[in-house]
Parts: structure tokens; sequence; C-alpha cells
């Protein structure tokens, strides 16, 4: 009885060991797996954050107030495009297309400097209508990698679309 009594509990501890090792190889391949999944995950979210910052900038200049006064009030970037597109000018004499070149000008590079020292190598912006280009903007080289973001100006019986790329 002692010989079968062994025997017995030698192969309960060889099956023992068996299935510690399929547990163990489970838990490996179920760690790997979320592993791999977290690193698809943060490698993908990488390009939303600098698409964001485009867009922040985007909704951030339609807002800034021109130099551009029409009836006693200032005209906010946005309004001044449309000035633009409608062909008005300044209470000053100056057109408003041209005024809204030199504000859009001035807002690209005090926040997107471009040149080797700096992360931008370059930037885009177009504003058009269903008519054509109000507005095209381009200065430094254009790369592979880029942000950029849109916008459109609704306006009964047309669509102003702004159109910003910035080149890293």
């Amino acid at each position: 009885m002692d010989k079968r009594y062994r025997k017995a509990e030698k192969e309960e501890g060889k099956r023992r060991g068996q299935e510690e090792m399929v547990g163990f190889a489970i838990i490996v391949i179920i760690v790997s797996v979320i592993l791999v999944f977290f690193l698809l995950f943060s490698l993908s979210s990488k390009p939303q954050t600098d698409s964001y910052q485009a867009e922040s900038f985007l909704e951030s200049a339609l807002q800034y107030t021109s130099s551009c006064e029409i009836n006693y009030q200032y005209l906010s970037v946005q309004n001044l495009i449309l000035s633009c597109y409608n062909q008005q000018q300044c209470s000053d004499g100056e057109d408003s297309c041209s005024v809204l070149g030199d504000a859009l000008n001035g807002l690209l590079n005090a926040s997107w400097p471009i040149g080797q020292e700096f992360p931008t190598k370059g930037y885009r912006l177009d504003i058009t209508s269903d008519s054509g280009s109000l507005l095209s903007i381009q200065q430094g080289n254009t790369t592979s990698t880029y942000r950029g973001a849109q916008q459109t100006i609704p306006q009964p019986g047309v669509s102003i679309n702004i159109a910003f790329t910035a080149y890293s």
C-alpha cells in the first residue's frame, strides 16, 4: 500500500506542476496583449495633441481684434474676413484684405516661429470661399510631418473656409 500511495502522490505532483506552468503561460500572454494595446494607444494619441494646438491657434486667431475699424467698432479677424469677402474698407480708408493679411502675418510669426532652431519648419494658411481664394499665407518649408486644423465661417449663401497647416 505504501508503494501505491507514493506512486499516486508522485503523479499528483506532476499534474500540479503542469497546471501551474499552463497558468503561468496564460498570465504572461494576457499581460503581453495588454502591453501591446497600451503601446498602440499611446502612439496613436500623439498626433491628436499636435492637431489640438493647431485648432486652438486657429480658434484664437479668429477672435483676435484687428486694427480695422468699421462703424466705430474694431473688427475681430473673423469679422475682418467677412469684410474682406464683401470688399469693404476700414474707416481710415485702408483695404480690409490688406489689414487681414497684416494681422494674420503678425499672429503667425509670433505664434509659430520657423527655422532650424524651432520645432516648426513652415506653415500655410488658406482662406477660401465659394468664389475663390481670399488670402493665402505660406512661409518656410513643407515637410511630411504636419498638424492642421480647419474652420468654416457660415454665411447666408456662402461658406468661407479657413485651413491652417504647421509643418514640423
